[in-house]
């Protein structure tokens, strides 16, 4: 029994020492930029990645599925963990995270001050990886709306518009062209009232759509007389208050809803049912963003072209400016271990050479600025005006979480008929962005 015992034991022995010969460890890290994992050691490196949005109905989900594949089909020794949530959920499974410590390697992130995982807070609170040797950071535009004391955190996905969607059938059957000022805007609402039309739908029950529209007028009738309106703001050189901003916007945004070019009850409606109306043809326009395109050209109860136009709040003979921003994009968590694997994983993202890049910029939720990167017909007038220079930012991305709100609880109130005035508007959103305003 004892020769057995030890016949035993020896055996082990030689196991384990050609075990160990055969794994090829070594006393080092074992990280590599070219394999992206353990050199050698047949362990891989999970990398997390957590995002917002809807899942793709249609294809494949580009976060999901096609990144997932290619960025582990490049870097062999990678898995990469992709979580994606609608944007509340999103929101508070960050904020959890990083509080915990926890928080993904990669996370989705939105330029500015725009809400709750903006780009200025997170970099502030030391949350953020500094990206600025990357070569994204300089070539892919947009960058700017992501830099933060003179740091660039976050690559933007692309730019994003807001404008009117329109029933081409309709305008044409009615002698109406497409409108490039305020005053011909109006006469088109009025020709399609008059012809039995409603001429637009809005889903002000969920009150961030308000914003589809007043952005726009802020794009044409505050910014170009004054680009750092915003930034004065922070220092009290401006106000919302004053005379001819703020007020201007709310007042013409509300006659639409006074002459009944906004269908009545829009505050009964939702995103997703004005939506619907439009495409089943019981509405000839609706205010919507390039991100809900998809679902704009989807089939509905009636046959018919759709055309994109960016809403002139602009007088006669001036120029229309368009409310174009960068989107979200992704950041690299400061406390990751994996952090420069992780910038390497953005670099082949946004390399406009790698097939990566080329399958992102036909992916349909992104309107990606790479020069020659393919764009739906309905967005060329926005992306001309964008790379002209006449657009500006959305009005949120400049002020504090919240801000927008307030905004749209007293207009809510205003088109709802419950009194409340212009001037408390303006007041309000003053009062709030006082509050709220840390620096």
């Amino acid at each position: 029994m004892k020769k057995l015992l030890s016949l035993i034991l020896s055996l082990v022995l030689v196991v384990s020492v050609l075990s160990g010969c055969s794994s090829g460890k070594d006393n080092s890290d074992g990280n590599s930029a070219s394999n992206g994992g353990a050199s050698g050691s047949g362990e891989k490196t999970v990398i997390t990645f957590m995002c917002s949005g809807t899942q793709a109905t249609e294809g494949e989900d580009f976060e999901t599925q096609t990144l997932k594949k290619m960025v582990e089909a490049k870097f062999p020794n990678v898995t990469l963990e992709v979580t994606k949530l609608p944007d509340d959920q999103y929101y508070t499974s960050l904020k959890t995270k990083l509080a915990t410590g926890e928080a993904p390697d990669i996370m989705w992130v939105q330029p500015r001050n725009a809400g709750a995982n903006a780009v200025y807070a997170l970099a502030k609170a030391g949350y953020l990886a500094d990206l600025s040797d990357l070569n994204a950071a300089k070539t892919v535009p947009g960058t700017g709306d992501f830099n933060y004391d003179g740091k660039v955190y976050a690559i933007p996905c692309g730019v994003q518009f807001l404008g009117a969607y329109y029933n081409k059938d309709m305008f044409e059957a009615n002698g109406i062209e497409v409108p490039t000022d305020w005053d011909s805007f109006l006469a088109a609402c009025e020709t399609l009232k008059n012809a039995g039309i409603q001429p637009i739908v809005m889903g002000d029950k969920d009150a961030y759509v308000m914003q589809f529209g007043l952005y726009q007028l802020a794009a044409n009738v505050v910014y170009p007389k004054n680009a750092e309106y915003d930034n004065q703001l922070a220092d009290g050189t401006t106000k919302f208050t004053d005379k001819d901003t703020w007020d201007r916007v709310l007042s013409m945004y509300s006659e639409l809803y006074e002459k009944g070019y906004i269908e009545k009850g829009s505050l009964g409606i939702g995103a997703s049912q004005a939506i619907q109306q439009f495409i089943d043809g019981q509405a000839a326009m609706t205010f919507d963003g390039t991100f809900n395109a998809a679902a704009i050209k989807a089939s509905g109860a009636a046959d018919f072209e759709r055309g994109y136009f960016p809403l002139p709040g602009n007088a006669a003979g001036g120029t229309t400016y368009v409310a174009g921003a960068p989107g979200a994009g992704p950041a690299v968590y400061a406390e990751s271990k994996n952090a420069e694997l992780c910038k390497q994983i953005l670099e082949y993202w946004f390399d406009a050479e790698s097939d990566l890049c080329k399958a992102f910029q036909n992916n349909p939720r992104f309107i990606t600025s790479y020069e020659g990167a393919p764009v739906d017909p309905l967005f060329n007038d926005f992306i001309d005006a964008y790379s002209k220079g006449n657009s500006f930012y959305w009005c949120n991305q400049a002020w504090p979480a919240g801000t927008e709100n307030e905004m749209e609880a007293l207009f809510g109130e205003h088109i709802g008929g419950q009194g409340t005035t212009i001037q408390q508007i303006t007041q309000g959103m003053q009062n709030k962005f006082e509050e709220l305003y840390t620096e």
